[in-house]
């Protein structure tokens, strides 16, 4: 069936939503094309051919059940050399498609591989296409449902001709395409023969008089835009490519400060991946194609919901192992909805015990505490203000059986965000931030602070009891995030590490640089340790602002080791956790903080566990603040350690990014580094990466470096850690006793 083909007028024109725009003026190409004999399909071929106004093929891919009487969103593919389309078909991108459409991850699409030549411009040869595929397809002729795509000099032409770039500079709303993507783009090289003739498009995309500043703020959500590149290609980091572009997104040049469009998935996307990770094209259109089909419409696949409730164990009655589990249900309200509803509390102030006492709170609302932090969701009384700024009360009845043995007992409650008070039977049996009974919260940020209160004698009764636990967020998302939540027996702990062989455990010291401070640090020791009677390498984990040691384990980190050095998948090494000891917790692991690691830690580690005392078995690794202090102290000390692992880390306001740009090859190039950030970084950390990842590809240092969707947290970078501690620890194993290093 014949399609409608546009009038000598339309063609001047492509339909958009809410109107039409005037196509406008083109570069001519001054590069002459080399012939490309037109392209044979083989009858077996997927692709149906078309010839197209300049004589050359358009090879069009089908869905597999294609139907004639439906209207079909379109991608178009545009060649990877700038001309031909023999490279998709050779890589058989119609088997990649396929792939992808019965697996449900993209929609059913018309898929379009037209052929270019010097005939005319590229608006002029596009437009012919376009015009091409409708008279002969199904397709829908609104730009909102088209899209184009491309690798190498192809991804040049999908941001040229999607941006409407031909006048130099991006048109308001889509003319051709409202959906664009470049995979691996070459937008500078000398082969690119469109780089000359048509511009660049970095500079057509950083004009900031290009666009109207009435619609700056709003017209990039009229597109999306996705571009991704291998962090091993010099093309990546070239001045104008891919990862300019991208930075252009993130740094808000192309939108009004605070529109936060780059931020959103559904309007931009951009990762730099390492070849390992990258793959090739074919690997991520999985990603472009299913943003694609998002854009168009397609509904997104419903994430399965997690286990919401904890298993509750059994309880045990008698000996060390006493246990009555109090996970599970639990009944909320906050204190400002019991201030607001006398009839929700008692006839005391909504902060003291005895109003939770009289009221009738189990008509509270029911939540499950210890799985995570509060979300939207969680209970209505948030008003859907997962970082409600307040105090709040969780209350529980629980049974005690007969013959439960009631000495020595400690409620251990896991950890609450910020601060808490417990009461057992309507007494007070602990604190922590919250010094006075019914008090106010101190600020003292004790969020990664485990919750163990021992149960005064007599209070645990035989039958029913009541716990109910006072909290306090005072920024940020709050909560009752995690566990144990249960009465136990109290728990002895060993006073020689070494004598109970324990693998993990804190230890103290006292810091000179600090003027006689006690700081805390955590200790991670490999299998084997205690019996090898080998030296092993040593890597000093930073934390981030705000945070301490502890959260490494908070965050999983502590167990990924365990398990990953249990393993072997991670060489075998001691991991030392240390609390910076600043009394905000925001020390930047700089002055008198650094001084305490370098000089007063080190010796105290190397002092007490078998360690190589030499720069090629010591590094540094942190998150945020911590990854922004493991580059300073590595590049302030290079004769101490001998790599860093970035995650995320806090580059400029550790003063490390500076520091690192001055550097030159010599200097830099004996650190190993494995650097890692979130696109979506909240504090824009990836920005300032992309800064430092181009002076070290100039400098032609080795080292990886990835860019990859995720968020300013742990879930983003636990998934790099074994391959991160791998990187840093290749070629330091352990030594014999007398084997030190040189």
């Amino acid at each position: 069936m014949k399609r409608r083909r546009m009038n000598g007028n339309e063609s001047k024109k492509i339909r958009r939503a809410g109107g039409t725009v005037r196509i406008g003026l083109c570069c001519m190409l001054s590069v002459l094309l080399s012939a490309f004999p037109g392209m044979t399909v083989p009858a077996a071929s997927p692709y149906r051919e078309l010839k197209g106004a300049n004589g050359r093929g358009i090879y069009v891919l089908l869905p597999e059940d294609y139907d004639d009487s439906k209207e079909y969103s379109s991608v178009y593919f545009m060649p990877k050399n700038g001309y031909s389309a023999q490279q998709y078909i050779y890589d058989d991108i119609a088997g990649r498609i396929r792939e992808l459409e019965n697996a449900g991850t993209i929609m059913d699409m018309i898929c379009v591989f037209p052929e270019f030549d010097d005939s005319g411009t590229p608006q002029e040869q596009i437009e012919a296409v376009i015009g091409t595929v409708q008279d002969e397809y199904a397709v829908s002729e609104d730009a909102t449902q088209r899209g184009v795509i491309g690798t190498g000099t192809g991804a040049y032409l999908a941001f040229y001709l999607g941006f409407g770039l031909g006048d130099g500079k991006p048109d308001e709303e889509p003319a051709y395409f409202s959906a664009i993507a470049s995979h691996d783009g070459d937008f500078t090289s000398k082969s690119n023969p469109y780089v000359e003739p048509c511009g660049d498009i970095y500079g057509a995309l950083d004009d900031p008089v290009s666009l109207q500043p009435s619609v700056s703020a709003q017209w990039l959500r009229n597109y999306y835009i996705y571009i991704d590149s291998n962090s091993d290609s010099a093309l990546a980091f070239a001045d104008g490519g891919s990862n300019d572009i991208a930075q252009l997104f993130r740094a808000d040049s192309l939108t009004d400060h605070g529109s936060a469009s780059a931020w959103d998935y559904s309007v931009f996307e951009y990762s730099t991946r390492t070849s390992a990770h990258y793959g090739t094209y074919l690997d991520n259109l999985e990603r472009s194609l299913n943003r694609f089909s998002l854009a168009f419409g397609m509904e997104p696949e419903q994430e399965t919901e997690a286990e919401t409730e904890p298993g509750i164990l059994e309880t045990v009655s008698k000996g060390e192992g006493r246990l009555i589990d109090l996970s599970g249900e639990w009944h909320f309200m906050t204190q400002k909805a019991m201030e607001e509803d006398p009839a929700a509390a008692g006839t005391a102030p909504a902060n003291e015990i005895s109003a939770v006492m009289e009221a009738d709170w189990e008509s509270w609302e029911r939540v499950v505490p210890g799985l995570d932090w509060w979300t939207a969701d969680f209970a209505e009384c948030l008003e859907g203000n997962p970082y409600y700024a307040g105090y709040a009360w969780y209350v529980r009845a629980f049974d005690v059986p007969d013959d439960f043995e009631m000495e020595d007992l400690q409620v251990r409650l896991g950890m609450i965000d910020e601060a808490d008070e417990a009461y057992l039977n309507g007494v007070r049996i602990g604190a922590t931030g919250i010094p006075d009974e019914g008090g106010a919260y101190d600020r003292t940020n004790p969020w990664d602070v485990d919750r163990i209160y021992p149960v005064p004698e007599g209070l645990l009764k035989t039958g029913t009891n009541v716990l109910a636990v006072r909290v306090c967020n005072s920024s940020g998302v709050g909560g009752w995030y995690t566990g144990p939540i249960r009465i136990e027996a109290q728990q002895v702990q060993p006073e020689d590490p070494a004598a109970a062989k324990l693998l993990y455990y804190t230890e103290t010291m006292t810091s000179d640089a600090l003027k006689g401070q006690e700081i805390e640090y955590r200790v991670l020791l490999p299998d084997g340790y205690y019996d090898s009677g080998l030296r092993y390498p040593v890597v000093y984990m930073l934390h981030g602002y705000g945070s301490t040691g502890k959260s490494f384990e908070i965050e999983g980190v502590t167990q990924l080791l365990q398990e990953g050095m249990a393993s072997g998948r991670i060489p075998a090494c001691i991991v030392i956790f240390p609390t910076d000891g600043h009394p905000q917790k925001s020390s930047w692991w700089a002055g008198a903080y650094a001084n305490m690691l370098n000089e007063d830690l080190v010796a105290e580690v190397d002092r007490t566990l078998r360690t190589v005392d030499d720069r090629q078995y010591r590094y540094l690794a942190g998150e945020s603040m911590g990854g922004g202090g493991a580059y300073l102290n590595a590049v302030n000390h290079p004769e101490q350690y001998g790599g860093v692992l970035d995650l995320y880390g806090a580059l400029s306001y550790s003063g490390s990014l500076i520091k690192l740009m001055k550097m030159g090859a010599d200097e830099l190039s004996q650190l190993k580094q494995y650097v890692i950030c979130g696109n979506h970084d909240m504090y824009g950390f990836d920005i300032e990466h992309l800064m430092l990842e181009k002076h070290l590809k100039a400098l032609r240092i080795p080292h990886v470096f990835e860019i990859d969707n995720g968020e300013h947290s742990s879930s983003f970078f636990l998934p790099y850690l074994e391959e991160g501690f791998t990187y840093l620890l290749s070629g330091a194993q352990p030594l014999p006793e007398e084997g030190q290093g040189e």
